[in-house]
């Protein structure tokens, strides 16, 4: 906090921007003043300018829960808790199909090297493969339920077994070849306490095979030169959050969010969310996802007594800053700079609107308790909102005393902005007899919060 400047007037100003995520870290009165207690619908896309989330729209409907978005040839595909499905541009065809639907059931699936075939797995089905028209079983590949691709062969895990099983060189279909360079193989990836896997991935040259509290790293190419180097103490609890990014890999462990580069430990980087962290439903853990749009990466959780995903929130990768959304995804798919997502109702849904699927969006934010003079009260506090609020959104200011609960007073409404680039200076009296004060912001639609400019004055100032 600044100090008290000298003038006649006896008061101060500070200029606070609040684009730095929500903070659960430690106690709301020592985050920084950019940080946030709570926060829904806005991001720090435009740092440190706050802005009102981008909305979504439909872009087609399904059923059930959908837990796999991918593009195969440059087709839509997605696996519910019944089946994999293939988009046909106004319906979804049978890929593959059960009798009965099973949330349990999650696909994992991947592409042949030069994107000809595609393979997929439920961690019940043998491997199988479509070339688009075509579908047929690896009957040599084990039942698996962890798939990946690294230098040209396909890894396979089990979550029964410590088994680790790659391909043929160049070849999905070839699962016994002995051939010491361009042959088949199992390696056994074992810990002290008897862990199975829970995950799989390639990343940085080299592949990753998750269990629940370790991560186990394979380098080499053939039978000749594979290397499993001495485990990291950190795990995976949900494969499907394993998300690559242009310089991290990220996933949940059963402690956190974790970002691995590629070299040093893997770091942990959800404290600020840890109060969310802590209410994660472990008996339906796996069916916690992730996905990124370049920009940000979405974490859906399942937490308290839900069993599929009741959570969503986003990391800024630029300011790695938290921010909760309202949307819940169960799955995710960036198509070029486009993300997609499904929910557990069987819709596929487009990033990229100024609304939710048609309705406006809703947004708050809170701030951390400020107090210019923890040592005395009934100080006048003006504040300057500075703000562009676009045509048909709204804005409210609302005040409280302390440092949490009370009731919020309503300041100032603004409503239906002119659409043009602007800042709008709000003026805001808070008057309270509290060492300690918060804001909300909140409204309806597209707006965008610079600034507050806090200008104080000592009581009889």
């Amino acid at each position: 906090m600044d100090p008290w400047i000298s003038s006649p007037h006896n008061s101060k100003q500070t200029i606070v921007t609040i684009a730095d995520g929500i903070n659960q870290a430690i106690e709301s009165i020592d985050i920084k003043d950019s940080q946030s207690t709570s926060a829904i619908n806005v991001d720090s896309f435009l740092y440190p300018t706050l802005q009102t989330i981008d909305g979504y729209a439909l872009h087609s409907q399904h059923t059930g829960y959908i837990n796999r978005l991918f593009k195969f040839q440059g087709t839509w595909y997605c696996g519910n808790s019944r089946g994999l499905y293939k988009f046909t541009g106004s319906s979804w065809a049978t890929v593959y199909e059960y009798s009965s639907a099973d949330n349990n059931r999650l696909w994992d699936t991947a592409q042949f090297f030069d994107g000809s075939k595609l393979y997929f797995i439920d961690g019940a089905l043998q491997l199988r493969q479509y070339d688009g028209s075509t579908l047929s079983t690896v009957s040599s590949a084990p039942v698996s339920n962890y798939l990946t691709t690294y230098a040209n062969r396909f890894y396979l895990a089990n979550k029964n077994d410590n088994l680790l099983s790659y391909s043929g060189l160049r070849d999905a279909n070839d699962w016994t070849s002995t051939n010491k360079y361009t042959g088949t193989g199992k390696i056994t990836v074992e810990t002290q306490d008897g862990e199975k896997p829970s995950g799989l991935t390639n990343f940085a040259n080299h592949v990753i095979l998750f269990k629940r509290y370790s991560m186990h790293k394979l380098f080499g190419e053939d039978s000749t030169n594979f290397n499993m180097t001495q485990p990291y103490g950190v795990g995976c609890i949900a494969d499907r959050t394993i998300v690559p990014t242009r310089d991290s890999l990220f996933w949940l462990g059963p402690d956190g969010f974790y970002d691995y580069m590629g070299g040093a430990a893997p770091t942990k980087i959800s404290d600020p969310i840890k109060k969310y962290i802590e209410q994660i439903n472990m008996s339906y853990a796996q069916h916690c996802c992730a996905g990124t749009d370049g920009r940000f990466v979405y974490l859906s959780l399942v937490t308290g007594s839900a069993a599929l995903p009741n959570v969503t929130l986003k990391f800024d990768l630029v300011t790695r800053s938290w921010w909760p959304v309202e949307f819940v995804a169960t799955s995710y798919f960036l198509d070029g700079q486009t993300l997609y997502f499904g929910t557990a109702d069987g819709k596929i849904m487009r990033m990229g609107s100024n609304a939710f699927n048609g309705t406006p969006i809703n947004w708050s934010i809170e701030t951390k308790p400020f107090s210019a003079d923890e040592t005395a009260r009934s100080v006048l506090h003006k504040l300057f909102i500075v703000a562009d609020i676009e045509v048909g959104s709204t804005l409210k200011i609302a005040y409280a005393g302390g440092t949490e609960g009370g009731a919020w007073t309503v300041a100032q409404t603004m409503s239906n902005g002119t659409g043009m680039i602007q800042s709008i200076r709000i003026p805001v009296v808070v008057r309270t007899p509290e060492f300690w004060y918060r804001l909300k912001l909140y409204g309806t639609g597209k707006v965008k919060i610079h600034r507050i400019i806090r200008e104080v004055s000592r009581r009889g100032a």
